[in-house]
């Protein structure tokens, strides 16, 4: 009698868990807000860029670069020992729903600005994500994105 109840009830739980919640991809919370706040208000007159569509599969091609968020040189030191151990797979970032700029197909000898996303960096309770925007002959902008759990960005910047 109890095996008849509790197998009823295993399989309502592993039903009830199928209905979970789809994460949350940090990547394009920091890709959404890129492009409408920042790339509009610091970029004027853009009216194409080239995007991949996915995250990079490597830090290796950020650079380097002044961390901007305080304290500065702790979390630059906690981000790089991260992002070397990281296995940065790459992550589909939408980008359909942006009609304030034309995105087009990644080229790499275009001449046109490219957008570059990183995989997110977790560290403690926040989630960093770096983008990476090159305008042609001249060198790349680099900004980071902490993001909560919820998925709020708390605190951008740029980056030297």
């Amino acid at each position: 009698m109890k095996k008849a109840i509790l197998i009823p009830l295993v399989i309502g739980l592993i039903g009830l868990s199928g209905f979970k919640e789809d994460s949350i991809v940090f990547e394009q919370v920091a890709f959404d807000y890129f492009v409408s706040d920042i790339l509009l208000s610091e970029f004027h007159g853009l009216s194409n860029i080239e995007f991949k569509g996915k995250t990079e599969h490597t830090y290796s091609t950020l650079g380097e670069y002044k961390f901007c968020l305080k304290p500065e040189e702790k979390l630059q030191s906690i981000i790089k020992d991260a992002a070397k151990r990281e296995k940065a797979q790459t992550k589909r970032i939408g980008y359909d729903q942006i009609n304030t700029i034309s995105i087009t197909e990644f080229k790499e000898n275009a001449a046109n600005p490219k957008v570059y996303v990183y995989p997110a960096i977790r560290v403690a309770e926040n989630y960093y994500v770096f983008i990476s925007f090159q305008m042609p002959n001249e060198p790349a902008a680099k900004y980071v994105f902490e993001i909560n759990p919820e998925g709020r960005i708390s605190r951008n910047c740029r980056m030297d």
